[in-house]
């Protein structure tokens, strides 16, 4: 999983044990022991990893796996002896100091295996050695160019031909981005082979650079030396110098570069060393590293889709039936279109597929179409496609590698939820913990798509370089399984057979895909013999009925069981005193000791059936839970804070969502000095319009805001729910209103907010036929979304504005102004006739723009 994560989460185990009290006089001489005399030497194996280079990655990473396998024992060590209430001091002492010494002994290992002789740093040598020693994220499409097998990239190739021939196109450079196996280099190659390409350019280069190069100089001088232009010695690093030839070799001739496998973390570094004198010289990047804005400003950029279900069974019919006079039965093409879909898009995975299906019979196309997924890849496969997807993993920083592998828990098809792996991710002890960590943690999730090993689905509305939700691919996805079942960083639970002591011994994290395999008495046993989990996940389909589920890890540090029902709170689950993040379903009440759980930072539990009866007052937490300091994350559905004690505060909790007015009181929320979101949810046939004066609390309490969220269950359509809209912090950025029943006269309030960014009116959030807005108001809004609304006329000019969704407002008919500042608007289910004055303004405005329904293809 990387030394990185280990040391990180060694060092949060030693913090927490030394803010406990009743541990830390014992302490002393194992903060000496672990401070001094290991975590300084862990470090050197972590900078060794990162200057390593491409070619010597893979070989370090089996004494890297040793490092941390000694590290796991000592950390296990630390763990188990301060959840045993009749530990030992001595014995331990002793133990832990054998155990240091093992530790030592690999990370010398380590060192002594990966180092480097000065020489190895020679460009020279690098270029050289570069295409024996790496598996290259090309190679697979090589191949497939090879094979002429180029199938639904036809709108791409010709938007190549379009910025070559189109007299008007002013752009020098285009990029070809997609993960690995997606077609990139084949795509170019064909396009690069063209006759018209060839007779357009004097010059042609096809240069494959690889990861070694991240300096703009060393692919001036690759270029250079394939255009024959020699360069002195002492010139090499001279960049004025080099663009200055590079000019003077481009001034001189009419030249298509192609720059293949490119990365640079920046890909603007590399494009700084060609000069801008070119005549009519073009390049072309071909590359997995994208950035945000790539996904929505295409102008510049070609970034490849998958291949649509037709297109990849064409594609797999084509590889499979190389020999024309072999037919494809209607039964065997109904499976194979299953096979196709379930490579689900990507193109070197289909071919690998096809291959292996060549000369098989009936049946075997029948059981693979019944497998989950129809390739295993791992790090030891000698086919081209998993050496790439391995070589893309591996080249991932080293404080990343964990961060992806942990995206393997979730099941296939599962869309990650952005701020749920991020709440994982820093409760696995991934990231160290430092005020912002969830904003690190979010970078690294950017990073990580960034660099094409994770697919990003859905825009976050505050910022649309961002995305609420990811997945992996199918192939990415087994390989990150199994790389984590061999270095027992986590083992997934799906069948019986998963579930027996060879397969989860000494595993790390166990994660239930399937619930009914916790029926079974014997699998409880064998998950009760793995005393070192460190989380336990249940990601299978949510129960009707209660199922046992084993807690008797106590090291456990993450619990996400909110598929498992529970009728009573699992008693067993306070002396989880490591706990770090509890998701659970529970048909009853919290206990009073759940502040035992000191450790906690997310909590989210929730009732298996939400039922409040008009006669019911609130249900409050236990009043304990304002001993819990470290809470940060609060998601209780159905139930409310209570008034706190005297000097009570929960000085972390920065989230708490699913509460209702009651927990929204001047004594409550002036006991949560650092909350930046809060969701709100009411009965209206419950709540009187007068509790509606927590707005004005948050008003006064904070100046600093992120998200408010206000949501009226079954309002009353026939009157006004909410009488007026208060003050809210005056920098607040985002807003989420439904069920209020609001005249639009009351918007005047919300478009005064000057830092306002995102504002979601839902269900009869506001009311009436008419929203119009002046001049002035809504200065940052840029993210505007209309559901379910009855409105029928919009006049507005907001310039900030920039992603417009408007999704069943069947009232609507006219919008003034057609959103002329806006780059991204999408339209679903709205009237015909509103729907069609839409696509009329996409034509002539440019802009990117979404029109669906449900009942005609419009």
């Amino acid at each position: 999983m990387g030394v990185y994560a280990a040391i990180v989460s060694l060092n949060q185990t030693m913090k927490r044990i030394f803010e406990s009290e009743s541990e830390s006089k014992n302490l002393l001489s194992l903060s000496e022991i672990s401070e001094r005399s290991i975590l300084g030497e862990l470090y050197s194996v972590v900078d060794t990893m990162a200057e390593l280079p491409s070619s010597k990655i893979v070989d370090a990473a089996a004494y890297e796996r040793r490092v941390i396998d000694a590290l796991l024992t000592f950390q296990h060590l630390i763990d188990s002896h301060f959840s045993d209430r009749d530990h030992d001091d001595i014995s331990f002492t002793l133990s832990l100091s054998q155990q240091l010494e093992i530790v030592k002994d690999e990370i010398t290992s380590f060192l002594t295996a990966t180092s480097l002789n000065t020489n190895d740093n020679d460009q020279q040598q690098i270029c050289s050695s570069r295409y024996s020693s790496s598996a290259s994220s090309s190679d697979y499409n090589t191949w497939n160019q090879e094979q002429n097998l180029l199938v639904g990239l036809v709108d791409q190739i010709r938007a190549l031909k379009k910025w070559i021939f189109d007299p008007n196109s002013y752009d020098l450079v285009k990029s070809v981005l997609g993960m690995t196996g997606i077609g990139k280099t084949s795509l170019v190659k064909q396009f690069y082979n063209d006759p018209l390409v060839i007779e357009e350019f004097e010059t042609r280069l096809f240069l494959h650079i690889g990861p070694d190069y991240t300096r703009s100089v060393d692919i001036m001088l690759r270029v250079l030396d394939e255009l024959g232009v020699v360069i002195p010695s002492d010139k090499l690093d001279d960049k004025d110098c080099l663009q200055k030839q590079l000019s003077e070799a481009l001034s001189s001739q009419n030249c298509l570069i192609v720059l293949d496998d490119v990365w640079a973390a920046d890909i603007d570094l590399i494009l700084q060393g060609f000069p801008e004198n070119r005549k009519g010289s073009l390049i072309i990047i071909i590359s997995q590293i994208q950035r945000f804005h790539d996904y929505i400003y295409t102008d510049k950029f070609i970034i490849l889709p998958f291949l649509n279900d037709d297109d990849s069974w064409k594609l797999l019919h084509q590889t499979a039936f190389s020999n024309r006079e072999e037919k494809c039965s209607r039964e065997l093409e109904k499976i194979g279109k299953k096979i196709a879909k379930n490579c689900e898009g990507l193109p070197a995975a289909i071919i690998q597929v096809g291959e292996n299906l060549r000369g098989k019979t009936f049946e075997e196309w029948k059981t693979l179409s019944e497998k989950e997924d129809p390739l295993v890849i791992t790090r030891y496969d000698d086919t081209p496609l998993s050496k790439a997807l391995f070589f893309s993993y591996m080249m991932l920083p080293w404080c990343a590698k964990p961060l992806f592998l942990y995206m393997g828990v979730f099941p296939k098809h599962y869309g990650i939820s952005r701020s749920k792996l991020i709440k994982l991710w820093v409760s696995e002890g991934f990231l160290d913990t430092r005020p912002g960590i969830e904003e690190i943690a979010g970078n690294a999730l950017d990073l990580l798509i960034r660099q094409s090993v994770v697919l990003r689905e859905k825009h976050a509305s505050v910022n649309s370089y961002r995305f609420k939700n990811c997945r992996l691919h199918f192939t990415f996805r087994s390989l990150c399984v199994s790389e984590a079942k061999s270095e027992k960083f986590f083992h997934i639970l799906k069948k019986y057979t998963d579930c027996t002591p060879e397969n989860i011994r000494r595993q790390q994290r166990l994660c239930v895909h399937n619930n009914v395999v916790l029926a079974f008495t014997q699998v409880h046993e064998w998950m009760e013999s793995v005393p070192n989990v460190r989380s336990l996940l249940c990601f299978g389909p949510k129960q009707q009925y209660p199922v046992s589920l084993p807690l008797c890890f106590r090291l456990l540090k993450v619990l996400d069981a909110l598929a498992i029902r529970f009728y009573e709170f699992p008693h067993q689950l306070l002396a989880l005193v490591h706990l770090m993040y509890l998701s659970i379903t529970c048909d009853r009440e919290l206990p009073n000791s759940i502040s035992t759980l000191w450790n906690l930072e997310v909590l989210i539990f929730t009732r298996h059936h939400n039922i409040k009866l008009s006669n019911n007052g609130p249900i409050y937490l236990p009043i304990d839970i304002w001993n819990m300091h470290k809470l940060k994350q609060l998601y209780c559905k159905g139930f409310d804070l209570p008034p706190p004690l005297d000097d009570c505060h929960l000085e972390s909790l920065l989230t708490v969502s699913g509460v209702s007015v009651h927990s929204c009181t001047m004594e409550v929320l002036s006991r949560i000095p650092k909350l930046t979101r809060i969701a709100v949810q009411i009965e209206s046939a419950h709540d009187s319009t007068e509790t509606f004066s927590f707005f004005g609390h948050l008003a006064s309490v904070y100046e600093e805001f992120v998200s408010f969220k206000f949501v009226v269950v079954n309002p009353n359509l026939s009157s006004q729910i909410v009488r007026s809209v208060p003050n809210f912090p005056m920098n607040i950025k985002k807003i989420s209103l439904s069920g209020c029943g609001l005249p639009w006269e009351n918007m005047e309030v919300i478009a005064a907010l000057p830092n306002l960014r995102v504002l979601k009116l839902r269900w009869y959030a506001f009311c009436g036929p008419l929203w119009k807005t002046s001049t002035g108001q809504f200065p940052s809004l840029e993210f505007l979304l209309l559901e379910d609304l009855d409105i029928e006329n919009l006049e507005f000019d907001i310039q900030s504005l920039r992603w417009v969704i408007v999704r069943h407002c069947y009232k609507l008919e006219n919008i003034s102004n057609q959103f002329k500042y806006t780059k991204l608007l999408e339209i679903d289910d709205c009237s015909p006739s509103f729907m069609k004055k839409m696509r009329e303004w996409q034509s002539f405005s440019g802009a990117e723009a979404k029109i669906s329904s449900s009942i005609t293809d419009l």
